[in-house]
């Protein structure tokens, strides 16, 4: 999509500003499941151009101190581009953008998480939404930025929360402190204390984003998962709880899922 967006730049007559899922990637925010197809653009001149196919041009006022650029090139600032993805995109697409970019702010790494910063970018979300109560799809842009959290890693500890909260199931804390020996302590991606289990997300980018492995190889990284996994039920004696995207394939598929390990009834 950043590609897409560079190469519109480049034969555009005048400089498009990106909007919506599109600034939402220059921004480095993931698009789980979004119209990522299309490049989106607001038209601010007097004389729109029309939509095409590949580029969808909205038509709305924006503020100019809520445009910006990234990589050289014109978007929405990130609040303003989180409204636009919390109104117009699906509660899953939204919920994962939101929660990354409160972490992108507010996250510093071994459980350390400035609610703060946290905070001040919720409140400009919140603004823009208290300033638009007619607009398509506020309902669902209310819901995602009060439940927005960016202690969540990956997209899919996202739309497991999403899909938890909907679903009634037992709520977890997340990133979960637990000494596990020598000094160390692992962060659980979810924990239920008073149901002794904890859950893990597998996403891909686990064993496979630089970020996350620190030069480990998949295969390395799956040997410390498991020898991590023992060191936290040896330390809480609670039963774990691991699943991935193949448990996400349907709200439906979940829930069976999570009754299956007593989380839902």
């Amino acid at each position: 999509m950043r590609l897409r967006a560079h190469a519109l730049s480049a034969v555009a007559t005048r400089d498009p500003v990106f909007s919506h899922v599109t600034a939402a990637a220059l921004h480095g925010l993931p698009v789980h499941r979004g119209d990522d197809a299309r490049v989106h653009t607001l038209e601010l001149g007097a004389a729109p151009a029309p939509s095409r196919g590949d580029v969808v041009r909205h038509r709305h006022y924006v503020a100019a101190t809520d445009i910006t650029s990234v990589d050289a090139l014109r978007t929405t600032n990130l609040a303003r581009t989180l409204f636009d993805v919390l109104c117009a995109e699906s509660a899953e697409t939204a919920t994962a953008a939101m929660d990354v970019a409160l972490r992108s702010v507010a996250w510093r790494g071994r459980g350390v998480y400035e609610a703060a910063a946290a905070a001040a970018l919720s409140a400009a979300v919140a603004a823009r939404i208290e300033h638009a109560p007619g607009a398509r799809g506020i309902r669902r842009a209310r819901f995602v930025a009060a439940i927005a959290d960016g202690r969540a890693q990956l997209p899919g500890e996202s739309v497991s929360r999403l899909w938890m909260l909907q679903l009634g199931a037992a709520q977890p804390a997340l990133q979960y402190p637990v000494a596990i020996g020598g000094g160390r302590c692992a962060f659980l991606d979810f924990a239920w204390p008073t149901l002794r289990r904890f859950g893990e997300f597998d996403g891909d980018g686990k064993y496979l984003d630089p970020a996350l492995t620190a030069g480990r190889s998949p295969r390395d990284v799956l040997r410390d998962q498991r020898e991590r996994e023992s060191r936290i039920v040896a330390a809480t004696g609670w039963t774990p709880v691991r699943w991935g995207w193949e448990r996400l394939g349907s709200r439906t598929a979940f829930a069976a899922f999570l009754r299956s390990h007593g989380l839902l009834r």
